[in-house]
């Protein structure tokens, strides 16, 4: 009987594929669910991004809606952030998703919804403590 590598090939990749994937499911650090709402003078922003940069430098984001509120995704669509401390950015401006300088008719150059100073986590001056069944965190931005 001869040994039949392609066979051996196929079973050892599905084996790798299998376990690789099962593995890193469950090495991901735990999220808990986020969600708030975000200000500006007291009146809801009505669109941007909001992020979280955790201490261990996980990322979690979430859209800004119509009426200011926000919910954070890290990993799957609205499973949160990770517990802890971490460093807030709020980026907000009336930048269309689809009109790019220079070659879109009718573009205009974004204006700011939130001072610029809070667009970045690293230089904001927000944070935030994320907490299992904590409350919503909101930002009201001066």
């Amino acid at each position: 009987m001869r040994f039949d590598w392609t066979r051996a090939a196929a079973l050892a990749a599905t084996f790798l594929v299998t376990t690789w994937g099962c593995s890193s499911a469950t090495e991901r650090p735990e999220t808990v669910p986020v969600q708030g709402k975000v200000t500006y003078k007291g009146e809801p922003v009505p669109k941007g991004t909001v992020t979280f940069l955790s201490d261990g430098g996980q990322v979690a984001t979430g859209e800004i809606q119509p009426d200011g509120s926000y919910k954070l995704s890290t990993f799957e669509e609205g499973d949160g952030a990770i517990p802890g401390p971490a460093k807030v950015g709020i980026l907000a401006n009336t930048l269309h998703p689809h009109m790019m300088p220079g070659s879109s008719p009718g573009y205009k150059p974004p204006k700011d919804l939130v001072p610029k100073k809070y667009s970045k986590p690293e230089s904001s001056g927000l944070e935030a403590t994320v907490t299992k069944d904590g409350p919503p965190i909101n930002f009201d931005l001066k």
